[in-house]
């Protein structure tokens, strides 16, 4: 009976711990890339204030700097309350970097590992917007090795 409660227990702390484990969404290294710097909380939120120029997030943001070798990144990442409103809030995204209203060019949506993605050019590199449950990612990477950067972050998440 003893050794029975026991296997219980452990197959109960399993379950939990597996149930609570969360993904790291900005791994130490990723595609030959080290994470060089990382912003959390209102360092990430006024980062992407900033960056705009006005207010644009009121929510929960992650931002990591990759360099290495191959050149640089940045995941942008926005935490939101449900899937809705991260899909609504990439919606409202791609529609703002549209080229007619800002420096992102040739903006088109892709369909990558079975995603859809919106990709953009601007300022030297590609940028791929999307939406996975609740967060929405920003990732800035260079245009020579970006789709591949994605694919991978893509099987990451999954």
């Amino acid at each position: 009976m003893k050794n029975h409660i026991n296997y219980s227990l452990l197959a109960v702390a399993v379950f939990l711990y597996f149930c609570s484990a969360k993904i790291e969404y900005l791994p130490q290294t990723f595609y030959g890339l080290t994470l060089s710097k990382k912003l959390m909380g209102e360092s990430a939120k006024d980062f992407v204030n900033q960056l705009h120029f006005q207010n644009v997030t009121e929510t929960d943001n992650e931002i990591g700097f990759y360099t290495g070798e191959k050149g640089k990144a940045i995941i942008y990442i926005t935490y939101y309350a449900s899937e809705e409103d991260a899909k609504k809030d990439e919606i409202k995204m791609t529609e703002k970097i549209s080229p007619q209203n800002s420096v992102f060019i040739n903006g088109e949506k892709l369909i990558v590992n079975g995603k859809s993605i919106y990709r953009t050019f601007g300022m030297g590199q590609s940028h791929y917007v999307f939406s996975h449950s609740n967060v929405l990612f920003w990732i800035s990477a260079e245009t020579e090795w970006g789709i591949e950067f994605l694919e991978e972050y893509l099987d990451y998440i999954n």
